[in-house]
């Protein structure tokens, strides 16, 4: 399956984590119908326990792609499955701690939806980023006015999607233009849906962000092509391309953005 194929079957994972609670939560309560009290109180924490035991993983773990960083703020940190898992083992053991037999079962019934979620979610990634694609020959205008059809390249590099007005992609490109030069990967800037006279107020007003590339590499896709077939809805993207012009990899970067003071 090639990439704009897969953009058809994009599928938010949000449907998914919403399933497989739901089917927890209703486990828990049929697996001992005698403590539905229990199994009540335990179901309540539960829905508080993941997403914090998840966010608090993901902003103790969190790291940027270029460097090490403590200044993304816990709510924007994203969430780690392996922390909230963990918070909520922690939960049922001390919330079960007088009933040992439904103890036993709500951890069981844990790691099967567990299990379930992510069979589900690696079905989902199959069909959203498949790997080692060729990257499609998408038409895109320079900052002169010029059609543009980026080129294969001698070296591996990376594809950054942004717009001005999206707050974590100011972010990222202040990030990155705080770097120096010399860290920094060979990266290509490409703009999604916005007219010129935006793009070039914007990088008027900061010139840094431009981060020193030539005209060639600040590049504008009006019809937002890139982000569609990458089947991401959120900006900034980033995107992996190797030497044969293969698309490798493609991350959404809005949950690793560090707050500008």
């Amino acid at each position: 399956m090639d990439l704009p194929d897969s953009a058809m079957f994009f599928l938010s994972p949000a449907p998914l984590a919403v399933a497989c609670a739901t089917i927890t939560l209703l486990t828990a309560h049929l697996v001992s119908p005698s403590a539905r009290a229990t199994t009540t109180f335990w179901s309540l924490g539960a829905l508080a326990c993941w997403p914090t035991g998840a966010a608090l993983w993901a902003w103790l773990a969190g790291s940027w792609s270029f460097e090490r960083s403590w200044q993304v703020p816990l709510w924007q940190a994203g969430f780690a499955p392996a922390g909230g898992l963990l918070a909520l083992l922690l939960w049922t053991l001390w919330s079960c701690r007088r009933r040992p037999a439904l103890k036993g079962k709500l951890c069981l019934v844990l790691m099967m939806a567990s299990g379930l979620w992510w069979g589900l979610e690696q079905w989902r990634t199959d069909l959203l980023t498949p790997l080692a694609g060729p990257l499609p020959a998408v038409t895109l205008e320079s900052l002169e006015g010029r059609t543009v059809t980026p080129a294969r390249t001698a070296s591996a590099h990376y594809v950054l999607l942004w717009r001005s007005d999206c707050r974590p992609c100011r972010q990222w490109l202040q990030r990155l233009a705080e770097q120096p030069a010399g860290h920094r990967p060979e990266l290509t800037l490409v703009n999604q849906g916005e007219p010129l006279l935006a793009v070039l107020r914007y990088l008027d007003q900061h010139p840094d962000q431009r981060l020193g590339l030539e005209d060639t590499s600040l590049l504008l896709d009006p019809g937002q092509r890139l982000l569609a077939l990458t089947g991401h809805r959120r900006l900034p993207v980033l995107l992996h391309v190797a030497t044969d012009n293969t698309l490798t990899r493609a991350h959404d970067l809005s949950v690793m953005t560090a707050a500008i003071p």
